[in-house]
């Protein structure tokens, strides 16, 4: 019982009402803030990386410019170029040739080229044909013959100038040392140059420039957070130039995400592999020297890190509703179902037989007025009850009046019977016709049990009805004409629809008296499968106001007046039967006297 009370019913239904909302709010909140803040941070890191790109492009086109100087004087003697350009070794020198030294040339030329960017380490320049190589290191020179040095060569054996990405510094086979200076300390990338023999493309020399990270981890910083995200700058071939991972330096990448699709300039896709879970974003690098891709790794940790901030503050807030909806539920509860109770408790009495049991009706709301309204309710049935006898004897009394009524038309029609064939006896036919006529109307009238007639029996009842009036005011006075086909006498149709029509043009067309009457009946079916009832008479009409009314009246847009009454109930009987289709039209005589009456009924629902 507990569980189907209303009471119950009513807390479960403010706590769902307090749950449902919070949990679907939390729910979408926290999905919309997590879709909003990956679409957010998908935008703001494309733009970071874009710009990220442009600087790292504009910093490796400068690096390429500056090599490009060295070309400056190629048409000058005693240049750098034309000291590259004539430079031979000792071996392949004619024995007793003093070759020019050219010392001076080369390491001012790469001092101006070490002054240029401040984050060169150190300058490399081997010349292949002299075999020698010339090393500037934190403004020392040294210059030694390095028959075994080999120039970085590049994939695919052509040999343009390129970027080796970060590795260790090394003195490429220089072995005289430098002051505090040993091999293998600092992180460097270096870019290689081939200087050629213009315009052929013969190889003089071998320019390698290291550079430290500074001025490249100053750019790959601004485009990410070093707490929570992580950055690798790849070349084509997966080599890390830079990588936010600690002691990345001189390890391949080998991560499934580095590997990126190769026709899109820039994207992102999800990745949940390889020890990371979140957002890899990407941008392609094309530069003179460097060619390869940025790639940026947000995890979900750190993405979602404010939507579940407000979650949780939604949930806060949600705990909060249900505390607070939990205490309403109880409250509300007990004030809907206190007041019930009490009536449950009244109509217990009223059950046991205290009838006149009395509740106050504290409230003025619906159960206020509920427990007035069941108040006096037990109070009617109270007088309901002394009153039963005194129902009970006007019912008896009714039943015998009923019997009554029961015995007097049986009673009239034999008298009128015996009336007519005392008339016969007396050579009084006319008496006769017209008692036959009067007990014929009497008949049809007043038999309750048929309450539809054909066509047929109407006519017959309007034309007893004539008999009457004809013999009361004469034949030269008044006529009745009839106009119906076959097909239309067999129509079912409710009683008493054409006699009160004609009964009121005595009423009102022929109210000065008759001379001349001439009513028309006219039966008939149109082409729109219904049928058409026409009563016209030739007396005085009707006004257009009055007409103007009546006809507002059968609209139903106006009350009907004791005149009008009878034409109404006719109209209302039909549309009872036949619904809207049913009408009525009234309309003066076109010759200017008389009226005419239209009945016009469907004939489908005539058939049904």
């Amino acid at each position: 019982m507990f569980k189907n009370s209303i009471r119950t019913r009513l807390m479960a239904l403010v706590l769902l009402a307090s749950v449902i909302p919070s949990g679907i709010s939390v729910t979408f909140s926290y999905l919309y803030t997590r879709q909003s803040v990956t679409d957010q941070s998908v935008k703001q890191n494309t733009k970071l990386l874009t710009l990220g790109e442009a600087n790292l492009r504009s910093y490796f086109s400068g690096m390429n410019q500056q090599a490009m100087s060295l070309y400056s004087g190629i048409n000058v003697p005693s240049s750098f170029y034309t000291t590259l350009l004539t430079a031979k070794s000792a071996a392949q020198a004619p024995p007793g040739t003093i070759l020019p030294d050219t010392r001076a040339i080369i390491s001012t030329q790469l001092y101006n080229l070490f002054l240029s960017d401040r984050n060169t380490y150190q300058i490399h320049l081997y010349v292949r044909a002299a075999r020698q190589s010339n090393l500037l290191l934190k403004g020392f020179f040294r210059r030694e013959d390095n028959a075994s040095y080999a120039a970085e060569g590049q994939a695919g054996g052509t040999y343009r100038p390129y970027l080796e990405v970060t590795h260790m510094d090394h003195q490429y086979g220089v072995k005289s040392g430098f002051p505090n200076l040993k091999p293998g300390s600092v992180p460097v990338f270096t870019a290689h140059f081939p200087i050629y023999r213009t315009p052929s493309d013969s190889v003089l020399a071998d320019l390698s420039v290291d550079y430290t990270l500074g001025e490249l981890e100053g750019i790959v910083e601004s485009m990410y957070n070093s707490d929570t995200e992580r950055l690798y700058v790849l070349n084509e071939q997966g080599e890390a130039l830079f990588a936010s991972d600690p002691d990345w330096i001189g390890k391949p990448v080998a991560a499934g995400w580095s590997r990126l699709p190769a026709e899109q300039d820039s994207g992102h896709f999800a990745w949940k592999k390889d020890g990371f879970q979140g957002i890899v974003m990407y941008k392609q690098i094309k530069a003179p020297l460097f060619s390869g891709s940025i790639i940026k790794l947000v995890p979900y940790e750190d993405l979602y890190t404010d939507a579940r901030v407000i979650t949780r503050f939604n949930m806060g807030i949600g705990l909060l509703f249900l505390l607070i909806g939990g205490i309403s539920a109880v409250l509300i509860s007990i004030g809907f179902t206190r007041p019930i109770k009490k009536l449950i408790h009244f109509t217990q009495k009223v059950q046991t037989g205290q009838l006149d049991a009395h509740m106050d009706a504290e409230r003025e709301d619906e159960f206020g007025l509920l427990t007035r309204k069941i108040t006096g309710m037990t109070r009617t049935i109270n007088e309901l009850i002394v009153k039963e006898y005194r129902l009970e004897l006007a019912n008896k009394t009714n039943q015998l009046k009923a019997l009554q009524a029961q015995v007097n038309p049986h009673f009239l029609y034999n008298a009128l019977q015996s009336i007519a064939s005392l008339s016969l006896r007396y050579n009084a036919p006319k008496v006769y016709d017209l008692i036959y006529s009067l007990g014929s109307m009497m008949r049809y009238s007043m038999n309750t049990e048929r309450t539809q007639v054909p066509l047929r029996d109407e006519i017959e009842h309007v034309q007893n009805y004539m008999i009457l009036q004809t013999e009361r005011f004469g034949e030269e006075n008044l006529q009745l004409a009839v106009e119906a086909g076959p097909e239309t006498l067999e129509l079912i149709l409710p009683k008493m629809i054409l006699q009160p029509i004609v009964e009121n043009i005595f009423k009102h067309a022929f109210a000065d008296g008759i001379s001349g009457g001439l009513i028309q009946i006219e039966c008939r079916l149109d082409g729109a499968a219904r049928l058409v009832l026409a009563v016209k008479d030739n007396g005085r009409g009707m006004s257009p106001e009055r007409l103007e009314e009546i006809t507002a009246c059968l609209r139903g847009s106006s009350q009907p007046d004791q005149e009008e009454i009878g034409l109404y109930n006719v109209l209302a009987r039909l549309r009872l039967q036949f619904g809207s289709a049913a009408e009525m039209q009234l309309k003066n005589n076109e010759d200017g006297q008389g009226l005419t009456v239209t009945l016009i009924i469907p004939l489908e629902e005539i058939d049904g």
